[in-house]
C-alpha cells in the first residue's frame, strides 16, 4: 500500500476538523453540562422546599408556622374573618398581646390527631377572650415575662381526639395554654402561679393551673387551680 492511499485511509478513519468546529463542541458540551446543573438546582430546591417543615418547635412544643398559617387564611373566607377577629380585638386594646395566629392555634398535636392547626372560633364567642388577654399583659407577663400560645380556641372535633380532655374553656375561646419562653424550671412557676391566683382572688373569675411541666393553663371563666 502506497503512502498516499494510508494518509487518505487515515483522514477517513480520523477526519481533520477545522478549529472553529472543535470549539463549538466544546461549548456544547459545557452549555449542556451548566443547564444540567441548573435544572438539577432547581428540582432539588424544589424537593426540599416541599419537605419543609409546616412547624417551629419551642421547648419541645410543635408550633404551626407562619407558612401554614398563609395557607389557612387562603382557605375560603378564612382571611376575612380572621381580620374581623383582629378588628375586634383592635378595639378592645389587647390586639398586641399576641399575635392573631397565635389565638387560633388549636395544640402542637394537630399532625397526630389528623386535624388542621388552626380554627376559628364562632363570633359570638369573640369577646370571651378579651378579658384572658388583659389578664396575660397586665398580671402573667409582668410575673414571668413573655409567653407563647400552644393551644387557645379548639373545635368540638379536636376536642374529641384528645383522649381524657374536657376543657370547655378551649371551645368557649375563653382559655389559653401557654409556655414561658425564659428558662424558668417547674417548681418555681408553680410558686408563681400559686402565689398569682390567690392574690387575685375569686372575684377576678380566674382559672390557673400546670397542665406539665412548664405548660400551664389559664381563663377568665372560673376561678379555680390545680
Amino acid at each position: 500500500m502506497s503512502a498516499g492511499n494510508s494518509f487518505t485511509r487515515f483522514e477517513t478513519l480520523f477526519p481533520h476538523k477545522p478549529p472553529g468546529q472543535r470549539v463549538n463542541r466544546v461549548v456544547v458540551s459545557a452549555l449542556t453540562l451548566i443547564l444540567s446543573a441548573i435544572l438539577f438546582t432547581l428540582w432539588l430546591y424544589l424537593f426540599l422546599s416541599s419537605q419543609e417543615k409546616s412547624y417551629v418547635e419551642h421547648r419541645g412544643y410543635r408550633l404551626a408556622n407562619e407558612k401554614t398559617f398563609d395557607k389557612f387564611l387562603r382557605e375560603g373566607n378564612n382571611r376575612s374573618r380572621v381580620q374581623a377577629l383582629n378588628q375586634l380585638l383592635h378595639d378592645r386594646g389587647v390586639a398586641e398581646v399576641f399575635p392573631i395566629r397565635d389565638l387560633l392555634r388549636q395544640g402542637d398535636d394537630w399532625l397526630d390527631l389528623g386535624e388542621p392547626p388552626f380554627a376559628i372560633p364562632p363570633r359570638d364567642q369573640w369577646s370571651n377572650i378579651v378579658k384572658t388577654l388583659n389578664l396575660v399583659r397586665d398580671k402573667i407577663v409582668p410575673l414571668i415575662g413573655p409567653v407563647t400560645v400552644v393551644s387557645a380556641y379548639r373545635t368540638d372535633a379536636y376536642k374529641r381526639k384528645l383522649e381524657g380532655e374536657d376543657q370547655p374553656r378551649h371551645r368557649d375561646f375563653c382559655g389559653l395554654d401557654l409556655i414561658p419562653n425564659s428558662n424558668i424550671g417547674h417548681k418555681e412557676l408553680a410558686e408563681e402561679l400559686s402565689t398569682l391566683h390567690a392574690r387575685l382572688g375569686p372575684d377576678s373569675n380566674v382559672g390557673i393551673g400546670l397542665i406539665d411541666d412548664v405548660l400551664f393553663h389559664i381563663d377568665t371563666c372560673g376561678y379555680r387551680t390545680w
